[in-house]
C-alpha cells in the first residue's frame, strides 16, 4: 500500500452535518443572494465551526455547487410515458418546485441572472450543458417512439422553456410554478414539437 492509498485519518464524515451545511447555503442564496453565501455565514446559520466547513469544502464555490447538486440533481429518472409529461416534471424539478429552499433560490437566480451566469461559467461550466442534454434526451426518446418528428430545429426547441420562464420573471415578475411551466410546454413547446413536417419550411 502506498501512500496515496492510507487512508486518511480523523473521524469520518458526519453526513447529517454535512446536509445541515449545504442546506444553510441554499438558503441563505435563496434569501439574499449569491454574495450572502460566505463561509462564516454558512457557517453560522447551519451552528458549525468555520472549520468544519473548510475541512470539507476549499472554498464557497465548491460548497455552493455541492449544494446545488444536492438539491437539483441534474441525472434524475424521468418518464411519464409522453413528451408532454416528462417535459413538465423535468422543468418543474429543475426550478426547485415542491423544494422549497431550491425554489427560493432559483428565484433569487433568475432575478440576478447575470452574476448566477458569471458563477456558472466560473464554476460549474457543465451544469447547464448537462441539463440541456437531460431535455435533449427526452426529445430523442419521443422521436423514437415515434410520437413526434425529429425537430427542424432543436436548439429552438430547447431554448424555448427556460428563455421564456427567464422573460416572464424578469419582465413580469411572475414566479416559477408547475401552472406556469405547463402552460409554456402546452403553448410554445409541444405546438412546435408537434408541427408536421409537411408545414416545415423547406
Amino acid at each position: 500500500m502506498t501512500s496515496d492509498t492510507l487512508p486518511s485519518p480523523g473521524r469520518p464524515r458526519d453526513a447529517a452535518l454535512d446536509a445541515s451545511i449545504l442546506r444553510a447555503a441554499m438558503e441563505l442564496l435563496g434569501e439574499s443572494g449569491i454574495h450572502a453565501v460566505t463561509m462564516d455565514a454558512v457557517a453560522q446559520r447551519a451552528g458549525a465551526g468555520k472549520a468544519s466547513l473548510y475541512r470539507r469544502w476549499k472554498s464557497k464555490d465548491e460548497l455552493l455547487a455541492d449544494a446545488l447538486t444536492l438539491h437539483s440533481p441534474i441525472d434524475v429518472e424521468v418518464d411519464t410515458g409522453t413528451l408532454r409529461g416528462d417535459l413538465v416534471k423535468i422543468y418543474a424539478h429543475y426550478y426547485g418546485i415542491g423544494n422549497h429552499v431550491m425554489q427560493a433560490a432559483v428565484q433569487e437566480m433568475l432575478g440576478n441572472v447575470r452574476q448566477h451566469m458569471a458563477w456558472t461559467e466560473k464554476v460549474a461550466p457543465e451544469r447547464l450543458t448537462a441539463r440541456r442534454a437531460k431535455v435533449r434526451a427526452l426529445v430523442d426518446r419521443a422521436v423514437a417512439r415515434g410520437e413526434i418528428d425529429a425537430p427542424a430545429d432543436m436548439d429552438l426547441l430547447l431554448d424555448l422553456a427556460p428563455a421564456m420562464i427567464l422573460y416572464r420573471y424578469n419582465t413580469r415578475s411572475q414566479k416559477v410554478t408547475r401552472a406556469s411551466i405547463a402552460r409554456v410546454v402546452d403553448g410554445l413547446v409541444m405546438p412546435l414539437a408537434l408541427r408536421p413536417a409537411s408545414e416545415r419550411r423547406p
